[in-house]
């Protein structure tokens, strides 16, 4: 009996080391389960860091990556090239046009606010001033046709030196799919913004008021472009384009047609009425030329004398 006893308190104990080993080697797998889990979880979080690093820009990175390939494709700075010299020429040209045309309007407007003046205190009479307003006629006739063309190539000129970063953000890898458009608004409305400043310093000492017009559109586009926001954008295009009609055209017809005089602020930049008949454009253009090359010829013939 106590044989059988023995016996069977060891197989007793058996079977409760052998339940205890159970749970230990259970608890084990249990832990390396989870520890695995954990390692997975954390490789998991290291990749999804690595992966939002390189999708953040860096600079250096970006300079790297433009100097490999341009080790690989040596035309590629030669293309850039290209397209920054062709903007540079096209803005130059435009530059020149635009003021050329404002500045001749100013001389004229000048002149003709300070033979008003005489007239005003009788020291002038109007029956000899025909041939001079002939002239000035033939000079500002044609001015609305320069100053756009010149507005116009100072646009084409942006967009041409905008046009590299289209290559450079494929080349980065960064989305470029609205390129060609972002770059074209973006020139639209730099080329107002350039045509505006110009305005102001050229019309500032003759037509102040205006000139500060001039000053508040070029000033917000310049603040509003670098937003990048196209409503944003558009609302203020919509501003100004209602408060330059509003200022120089629709105000001073409401004062002429009341017959009043236009309160001091309220001022004009000469005439800018344009046909839109080409033949006409082409006629004032050639009257234009004819002006300038008769007053020049009589300049030289009083040098002469």
């Amino acid at each position: 009996n106590r044989s059988a006893m023995g016996v069977g308190r060891l197989s007793a104990g058996g079977s409760l080391m052998s339940a205890a080993a159970m749970l230990l080697l259970l608890a084990a797998v249990a832990h390396a389960q989870n520890v695995t889990d954990s390692a997975e979880e954390i490789a998991e979080e290291i990749r999804e860091a690595e992966m939002e690093d390189r999708n953040k820009f860096n600079p250096r990175h970006a300079v790297a990556r433009l100097a490999f390939y341009q080790d690989e494709h040596p035309e590629f700075a030669a293309g850039i090239a290209t397209w920054l010299v062709t903007g540079t020429i096209f803005i130059v040209i435009g530059l020149v046009l635009f003021i050329y045309s404002e500045v001749q309007a100013v001389l004229v407007v000048r002149d003709q606010d300070f033979r008003a003046k005489l007239l005003r205190q009788n020291y002038m009479e109007r029956s000899n001033m025909a041939p001079l307003e002939e002239y000035e006629r033939k000079i500002m006739a044609p001015r609305p046709v320069i100053s756009l063309f010149g507005v116009l190539l100072i646009f084409v000129a942006l967009a041409c030196m905008f046009y590299p970063l289209c290559d450079i953000l494929n080349v980065l890898g960064l989305p470029s799919a609205p390129c060609l458009l972002v770059i074209t608004a973006g020139a639209f409305f730099s080329a107002i913004c350039i045509a505006s400043f110009w305005m102001f310093v050229v019309w500032s000492c003759t037509r102040p008021w205006a000139a500060v017009v001039f000053l508040l559109i070029s000033f917000s586009g310049n603040m509003l472009i670098p937003t990048g926001d196209p409503l944003l954008l558009l609302l203020w295009l919509v501003v100004v384009t209602g408060l330059g009609l509003g200022y120089f055209f629709w105000l001073p017809e409401m004062y002429r047609g009341q017959q009043s005089e236009m309160p001091p602020w309220l001022q004009d930049v000469g005439n800018f009425e344009m046909s839109a008949d080409w033949r006409v454009v082409l006629q004032t253009l050639r009257e234009k030329a004819d002006a300038e090359t008769d007053k020049l010829t009589e300049a030289e013939t009083q040098k002469e004398r």
